[in-house]
């Protein structure tokens, strides 16, 4: 007996497959076919790990999962699977590797043939290696096969909008997603998807795919997308005889462009080359029509959220910068380390997304103090013992400011940890080497500098040559030896000043060598 499982959660799909996969009873080694349908992962793992099957059919994407994921499950737990062919509308080149890695014995695109299904099981079961095409009669279902197989596929790329667009991705990742499903859409070879720069009247390409882009940008009068943004046009197709193209630079190849809109203005284009089909059919341009939809709402979302985090992030930074007014000597501190920190974490080769990140890490870090009374913070002199426990609680104020704002998460823990030692001796969680958040040990160090080289209600300010004294003694156990190396090489080029007498960055500077041989006591600062 000849037992095959069929997978596939579209009923109309799936008794097709199954019809098909029963015309091999009686013509194989086995003799009579069983054919056995399941619609969903869970049954077939169920069906799968109990029974003995000599064969699977499944499609890839099923309602609650992933066929591939499936069978590198079952592997992984050492279950013997049956020889596999692998259905899909969509098929990207990793999971066509994937599928070679599992073993799997067909893949096949949809929509396909009858007959090709037919072939792929033969070449299985056949006593001929090679395997035997039988003579088949045509079939009345075979006629609907192939609107089946498009109707599914339509299915399963609205089901990806929602399953490959999740809200949790930035900005750049929902385009991403958006420009490779409406490929996919359209089947086309490549894609972009550019923005609008409306005050400068430039496209700026923001993803693109199958396709090499010379120039980021360009002027719009550059493109054919005009109509598109300021008109109501909702589609542009162009073929072979374009003499604009749909890039400065690109060679002159069938596309279709269609506007991105954020809340009904045009923002942008996103522009399709070599689709299968000019003009599209009317059930391709409505599931473009929802994708760029979703890709409106997403991206609107992201609008709201991002104006918000920036109306938080500078009504904080006006806070610091009245707190810090009531005091001369620390006027200016918080700018200042914002900037030292933005430049350490430059020449720690972290992105700019990062390093702004920790710019406004350092122009906040201190914001804590507002909760810190007057005659403590503003005392020209040593703290007693409970007046450094109160200086101690600043970290964890300014973490409870920041407790419900969670467009800040990253930035809130720098104001928490910023004062932690690398040895684990600081405040507030006593953290200690990699257990502190590395944007927090940058912060640290470069609040230590400015502290050690401006004027203080109870010092003056010091000469460069004792910053890197201490910042040498620190390194392991203050500070994060990584990042004491990189502010000593900032100071030794200069970028760092000191109010010290005499000492201000110049041309002039003492050398390296002559700095880090003064020596002086050891305090704390900060």
């Amino acid at each position: 007996m000849l037992r095959i499982l069929v997978v596939e959660d579209q009923p109309a799909v799936r008794e097709v497959v199954a019809e098909i996969a029963a015309e091999l009873d009686g013509n194989t080694c086995y003799g009579a076919t069983e054919v056995v349908q399941v619609a969903s992962v869970v049954d077939a793992k169920k069906a799968l790990t109990t029974e003995s099957w000599q064969g699977l059919i499944t499609d890839m994407s099923l309602g609650d999962g992933n066929a591939l994921e499936m069978i590198a499950c079952l592997h992984h737990e050492g279950v013997s699977l049956p020889p596999m062919i692998l259905m899909s509308g969509f098929l990207t080149a990793e999971r066509m590797a994937q599928a070679v890695e599992l073993g799997v014995a067909h893949v096949l695109a949809k929509p396909f043939s009858p007959d090709l299904l037919l072939t792929c099981l033969q070449k299985l079961f056949s006593e001929d290696d090679v395997g035997v095409v039988l003579p088949r009669p045509s079939q009345s279902r075979d006629r609907l096969l192939p609107e089946m197989f498009d109707m599914d596929r339509r299915l399963g790329l609205v089901y990806r909008m929602f399953e490959e667009m999740p809200a949790q991705q930035d900005a750049s990742q929902v385009c991403v997603s958006a420009l490779k499903l409406a490929m996919e859409v359209v089947h086309g070879s490549g894609g972009y998807l550019a923005l609008f720069e409306r005050q400068k009247q430039m496209l700026v390409c923001v993803a693109a795919e199958g396709v090499k882009i010379e120039r980021g940008n360009c002027r719009l009068d550059e493109t054919n997308f005009t109509s598109l943004i300021y008109g109501d046009d909702e589609l542009f197709y162009s073929g072979n005889g374009d003499n604009v193209g749909c890039w400065p630079g690109m060679l002159a190849v069938p596309y279709v462009a269609l506007p991105v809109r954020l809340q009904g203005v045009s923002m942008g284009v996103l522009c399709l080359l070599n689709p299968a089909e000019i003009p599209l059919k009317s059930e391709t341009r409505q599931i473009l029509a929802l994708l760029i939809k979703k890709l409106d709402t997403l991206l609107d979302n992201r609008a709201v959220h991002a104006a918000l985090a920036a109306n938080m992030r500078e009504t904080l930074i006006a806070l610091v910068r009245s707190l810090e007014a009531r005091d001369r000597y620390t006027r200016d501190h918080s700018a200042r380390v914002g900037g030292l920190s933005a430049l350490l974490a430059r020449d720690l080769g972290l992105d700019e997304d990062h390093i702004d990140l920790i710019r406004t890490g350092g122009l906040l870090h201190d914001i804590g103090k507002c909760g810190v009374p007057d005659l403590v913070l503003l005392k020209p002199g040593r703290y007693e013992e409970n007046e450094f426990a109160m200086m101690k609680a600043h970290p964890a104020i300014g973490d409870n400011i920041m407790a419900n704002m969670d467009a800040m998460v990253r930035e809130r823990l720098i104001l928490r940890h910023h004062h932690e030692r690398y040895d684990g001796f600081g405040y507030p969680d006593r953290l200690a080497g990699e257990d502190i958040p590395f944007d927090a040990r940058i912060v640290c160090v470069a609040d230590a500098v400015d502290a050690m080289t401006t004027h203080r209600v109870y010092r003056q300010a010091r000469p460069l040559s004792f910053c890197i004294e201490q910042l040498m003694k620190g390194s392991g156990t203050q500070f994060d030896p990584q990042v004491v190396a990189v502010a000593i090489a900032v100071i030794a080029r200069g970028e760092v000043s000191t109010e010290a007498e005499g000492l201000q960055h110049a041309d002039g500077m003492m050398p390296l060598s002559a700095l880090i041989s003064v020596k002086t006591e050891v305090r704390k600062y900060g």
